[in-house]
């Protein structure tokens, strides 16, 4: 998650086509660490001197210098740690503005493994029939071992209209898809309403202004005649935490939300904001691909018993990301806090366990908007007597 105020509290989504590394988004400022040591800093002088005019193969400086940062974060065991080269940075900030150039896909490495956790609709990705836990293993027919997954993106991120070749492993079945790349234009909530009186609300990901278009969505629906709530967080990879506050908000009447704690400090706890919009019925969906900001707000949902979670265990994606840009125009990435639901659950330890299980995704909108008729119903039943 990320947040930005006038102490320059910096971070930005990850997509450039594909969702870059965690898909969670840095908030905080860097905080001051003991210096390194005369020795340290000469220590690496000596190494690189040795380079330099020993080893057989030439290598550019700035090579050594962004090796020797990648080294770094690697003894940090940090599975979120990343270094962002300039144009890796740039392309990093995209989507902020709403759109960006690719093919549509959120990413996630796992074990040295590059899977897709979720594809944008209408996108090139969704089109070629790309789907969530598909594992790419080559671009343009070069392999991706050893890279990292700002890496990959960066061989397929591109310019609109030019080609791009994938090869997938699903399960025990190898595919080999061609895509054009295409500006791709991120639709944050998508609502209407269903049968029954169901107001449904999509949310894609936690980009800046969702938590009042969602709550337009609600007092829209309301006034349309919704007697309930499906809000769905599927594939949602997160986003901004003012905007999971914001959308926590429309749904919870007062309380904490989500805290989060940082190394030698104390915790924060963000409370909710503003008027609760709606006292109806609220299930919430969610999936392996639901993290993040998605999380903090199942999770304020259900640690408040204010709804109902349907679908699968989330992701699990508790920890907070700070990015630190650089005078180059570079950028580290690196977990700087752990979050928590109202009820002091570590979502990295614990990701949040729906209320009712249903693991096949075609059954999960009709089971959530069956249990929401049972509990309209039952509210309906309550008022009558």
């Amino acid at each position: 998650m990320w947040e930005r105020n006038s102490t320059k509290i910096l971070g930005a989504l990850a997509a450039l086509g594909l969702l870059a590394a965690s898909f969670l988004f840095g908030f905080g400022v860097g905080r001051q660490s003991p210096s390194p040591s005369a020795t340290d800093y000469g220590m690496l002088a000596e190494v690189e001197r040795h380079i330099g005019e020993s080893s057989v193969k030439i290598v550019d400086r700035k090579k050594l210098i962004q090796g020797a940062i990648r080294g770094m974060l690697g003894a940090l065991e940090d599975p979120y740690a990343e270094y962002l080269d300039p144009a890796g940075y740039e392309a990093f900030q995209e989507v902020s503005s709403g759109h960006f150039f690719g093919i549509g896909l959120w990413m996630k490495d796992e074990e040295g493994q590059h899977r897709v956790v979720s594809v944008i609709k209408d996108s090139p990705a969704a089109r070629a029939g790309i789907e969530p836990g598909d594992t790419i293993l080559r671009v343009n027919g070069g392999s991706l071992e050893g890279l990292t997954l700002e890496q990959v993106v960066q061989r397929v991120k591109g310019e609109a209209g030019t080609g791009v070749r994938l090869s997938i492993q699903r399960e025990d079945q190898r595919l080999d898809v061609t895509l054009v790349r295409e500006r791709i234009n991120v639709t944050t909530v998508d609502a209407k309403m269903l049968r029954n009186s169901v107001g449904s609300i999509q949310i894609l990901t936690f980009t800046d202004g969702v938590g009042a278009r969602v709550r337009q969505a609600v007092k829209d629906l309301s006034e349309d005649g919704a007697k309930g709530f499906i809000l769905d967080l599927r594939g949602n990879p997160g986003g901004l935490l003012a905007e999971a506050v914001e959308v926590s908000s429309v749904f919870l009447d007062g309380g904490a939300v989500v805290s989060f704690k940082q190394r030698g400090r104390p915790e924060v706890v963000y409370q909710t904001r503003g008027a609760v919009e709606t006292s109806l019925p609220v299930v919430v969906l969610v999936d392996e691909g639901s993290a993040s900001s998605s999380e903090i707000v199942a999770g304020a949902i259900q640690d408040r018993g204010r709804g109902i979670i349907v679908g699968t265990r989330t992701y699990g994606k508790g920890s907070i990301q700070t990015v630190f840009p650089l005078e180059d125009g570079s950028a580290l990435r690196i977990t700087t806090a752990s979050y928590f639901t109202p009820s002091g659950r570590a979502i990295g330890d614990q990701p949040i366990e729906p209320d009712v299980a249903v693991a096949e995704q075609a059954n999960q909108l009709a089971r959530a908007q069956e249990i929401l008729r049972e509990i309209v119903a039952d509210v309906a039943a309550a008022k009558a007597s």
